[in-house]
């Protein structure tokens, strides 16, 4: 690398840090939300692969200001399928790791678990008609991801054992992405499943 090259790539480095929120960040890239949303869909991809499933391929993000949705892929049939992505994170931990309290975790209980994916899904489902350059003939999929501490896979998966979600209008399928887990060697990965 030249100087100029080694001089840019610390800037980055700085100014990702600068902006780093210091919480639930696995996923974080603190200056490009678009680089985070293809982040997330490539983990959510490579999750799908390593237990043989792959729902989609050729997805990219369609950045600002294209976005809704996030990000756009090709299903197996070559349909284009809209992506969404969105975060489950406690905004006043967030907060409270800023201000010094570096070890304020949020307690997620059940209740709280559920009910806070329910809100996502919901808000992500009305944002279907404001989808830009329809149609998603290949369907509309959320990716909700996750590093919240007290939310390991195996609370997650005590959590979602036999729970099935309201069926939204729209969204066709809809995942929860937890950050890397060394015991599994991959970001765990689980389809929430609707009623009805």
């Amino acid at each position: 690398m030249t100087t100029e090259e080694d001089k840019e790539i610390l800037h980055l480095m700085r100014e990702a840090r600068n902006k780093a929120r210091g919480y639930a960040d696995f996923f974080g890239w603190g200056t490009d939300r678009d680089l985070e949303e293809w982040g997330v869909v490539t983990s959510l991809s490579e999750s799908l692969e390593s237990e043989g499933k792959k729902i989609f391929s050729s997805f990219k993000t369609r950045g600002r200001p294209n976005d809704p949705p996030d990000c756009e892929a090709r299903d197996n049939d070559d349909n284009r399928v809209a992506i969404e992505v969105t975060e489950l994170v406690d905004g006043k931990a967030i907060q409270a790791y800023k201000s010094g309290a570096v070890y304020e975790w949020v307690d997620w209980d059940k209740n709280k678990f559920i009910t806070s994916i329910e809100s996502l899904l919901s808000r992500k489902d009305k944002r279907y008609p404001e989808l830009k350059e329809p149609p998603y003939d290949g369907g509309y999929i959320i990716v909700i991801f996750t590093d919240e501490p007290m939310l390991d896979r195996s609370t997650v998966e005590s959590y979602l054992d036999g729970h099935k979600f309201k069926k939204p209008e729209y969204l066709t399928k809809a995942f929860l992405l937890v950050s890397y887990d060394p015991g599994v060697e991959k970001c765990p990965l689980y389809e929430l499943r609707f009623s009805g």
